[in-house]
């Protein structure tokens, strides 16, 4: 299975519109409060953190959830040493959970931050995607895909030399 991905310059432009709605309506940012997880499910929480398993964020990857702070803050360099450390905790009882229900062979956890690097929610939120050997992508983490698209890129601009 080969994935194509139209990496054309058009994608940061619209993280930079959905950043900059967000912040000009907070009280609407669908990560701020735990009230606005109506239609998702808080799965474990703690008091500076909760997880949620929103479907709405899931985008076809099942029982992947993300680790949001209580307190407004919008990125990871924004946290406090306390919130690191509930951060932290909350993501070893997250293990634990998926490891018992749903026994995945890996994970992929990561943070995105600003729109150059793919956030688009003003929010701080830890992504934990539990992964299987069975997947297609299986063995293919964050760092693999950037690297084939730096690549790619390399090899489109030796073949316009060539030309």
């Amino acid at each position: 299975m080969n994935v194509t991905l139209p990496l054309d310059g058009r994608l940061l432009p619209q993280r930079e519109r959905e950043w900059a709605d967000w912040l000009a309506r907070p009280h609407e940012n669908p990560l701020t409060t735990r009230a606005d997880f109506s239609g998702g499910e808080v799965v474990l929480e703690n008091d500076l953190c909760i997880y949620t398993q929103d479907a709405r964020y899931a985008d076809g990857l099942p029982y992947s959830g993300l680790i949001v702070t209580r307190r407004p803050c919008q990125t990871v360099f924004d946290l406090t040493p306390q919130e690191v450390a509930a951060v932290h905790t909350l993501l070893a009882e997250v293990r634990a959970l998926l490891a018992e229900t749903v026994r995945p062979d890996g994970y992929t956890v990561g943070w995105n931050v600003y729109p150059a690097g793919g956030q688009h929610i003003p929010h701080v939120h830890l992504h934990v995607i539990p992964r299987w050997k069975t997947e297609a992508s299986a063995g293919a983490g964050l760092r693999y895909f950037l690297k084939a698209a730096r690549l790619e890129a390399e090899r489109e601009a030796e073949r316009r030399r060539e030309c």
